[in-house]
């Protein structure tokens, strides 16, 4: 129920699947995978503020024109974690003693690497040319994702889109494109830790991480304008990304 109207419906499928090996041998690990699927005839829920959203129904007396993939879909996902202890230090591989310990002994690696595929855009309306009460989408004739150069400059094939032959028939094109995604996630963190002990139960730990390792850009959501449009934004590039640069981040915690 959306805002006391009695409309909408979704469906989740998944496959999801994790691998772990415990801490042996200073190493710990834990990997998982999702490969899922979000159904929906409500791209906008109240939860609307996750992944992308965009235009609105074509005809509020027949939502099964919007059954469609859902903007928060996410096809695949993949996580990985893992965590070694360097093998340098006191009765370590690289036995180490006395102040030479102390600095570059006992110090701990961990990363994390993200791995995902986009989120589906919206199809394109047809704009002003639609009458007040009717939102038409286009019909799609190719698919826009075959052949695309997938670019800032050109996402997808702008040209597999046009006008239905009448303003009042819906357009066949769906409410999103399962085929033509945002640019997905492909992100590296990694932390340096070591914990000083400083006699009975006083210790100070040290951290320094680093956020998108490989500093990879990750670009926003193409703009998917209206055929009948003024926007000065060409119709499928991208102007924006959605994550940070690479940064580096230092800490420490004095426990006692």
């Amino acid at each position: 129920m959306v805002h006391g109207y009695p409309a909408g419906d979704s469906e989740y499928s998944s496959l999801q699947t994790k691998v772990q090996k415990r801490l042996t041998h200073h190493f710990t690990t834990l990997a998982s995978f999702t490969w899922g699927k979000i159904m929906t005839d409500d791209g906008n829920p109240p939860l609307g503020f996750v992944g992308s959203h965009a235009g609105s129904v074509q005809d509020w007396r027949n939502l099964s024109l919007e059954h469609s993939v859902s903007p928060q879909d996410v096809k695949y996902q993949f996580t990985a974690q893992a965590s070694y202890d360097l093998p340098v230090g006191k009765g370590r591989a690289v036995n180490l003693r006395g102040v030479a310990n102390a600095i570059l002994g006992d110090w701990t690696t961990d990363a994390i690497f993200y791995l995902s595929t986009g989120v589906p855009i919206n199809s394109p309306t047809v704009g002003s040319a639609t009458p007040y009460y009717f939102n038409q989408r286009t019909n799609m004739t190719c698919d826009p994702s075959k052949g695309a150069p997938h670019t800032a400059a050109l996402w997808f094939k702008n040209t597999c889109f046009s006008q239905p032959s009448s303003p009042v028939v819906a357009g066949n094109a769906p409410a999103y494109l399962d085929h033509v995604r945002t640019m997905g996630a492909d992100d590296l963190d990694f932390t340096l830790s070591k914990s000083f002990k400083l006699g009975g139960e006083r210790n100070i730990r040290i951290d320094l991480t680093s956020y998108n390792v490989a500093n990879k850009a990750q670009l926003g959501a193409p703009a998917v304008n209206p055929i009948y449009s003024s926007s000065s934004t060409p119709f499928g590039t991208i102007t924006s990304t959605v994550n940070s640069p690479r940064q580096f981040q230092g800490g420490a915690r004095f426990t006692f």
